[in-house]
């Protein structure tokens, strides 16, 4: 696709140019991307990881240990160790949209999808349910209607985010091995 070319005259004969090398062919409103709402759960899911760098670096639950948390999302807004204030380590509409939530919330938000997404944490194909590992974490975002979004996305203690298509699943339960990763995932910048 060629690029296009905006020219501008400003005050006192001053020639601005502007060069987009990219231009949708769905773009439909001058100067309003509309891809926008795909490109928030990837937004989402790295403040999400960077929480959980946070999170372990910081020792935030309390422990001697460092260690990501594995029980929910919600707990790195709302979690409170020994009774402080709440760690809030991601804002609380990423909180609320945790599908799972284990930390409660019912005094601070109503759940609800963040820009129609949803958020769940997830396992590693190579643990067991009720032993996960503190070195490592995994979650999945997936689109409350078809219409919210098309892909779902992952990201785990490497911070890499990656995304496939839904075809209407509702999130995933695991998180992919690296040869699923490489065939049915694509990375995310």
């Amino acid at each position: 696709m060629k690029p296009v070319v905006f020219w501008s005259l400003m005050g006192a004969g001053l020639l601005t140019v502007a060069v987009v090398a990219h231009v949708c062919p769905e773009y439909r409103e001058f100067g309003r991307p509309h891809h926008n709402a795909e490109r928030l759960p990837e937004a989402t899911m790295k403040t999400i990881s960077t929480a959980q760098a946070d999170f372990r670096a910081n020792r935030r639950n309390g422990d001697s240990f460092p260690r990501f948390w594995r029980a929910d999302i919600a707990g790195l807004y709302a979690l409170a160790p020994g009774g402080g204030p709440a760690i809030k380590l991601i804002e609380l509409s990423i909180a609320a949209a945790d599908e799972r939530p284990r930390t409660d919330l019912t005094r601070l938000a109503v759940r609800a999808p963040k820009a129609g997404y949803w958020y769940r944490s997830i396992r590693h194909a190579n643990e067991d349910a009720q032993a996960l590992d503190p070195n490592r974490f995994a979650y999945c975002a997936f689109p409350d209607t078809e219409s919210a979004g098309r892909y779902i996305y992952v990201v785990d203690e490497r911070r890499q985010v990656y995304c496939a298509e839904a075809n209407g699943r509702r999130g995933i339960e695991v998180f992919p091995t690296d040869e699923e990763l490489k065939r049915r995932w694509s990375k995310v910048d």
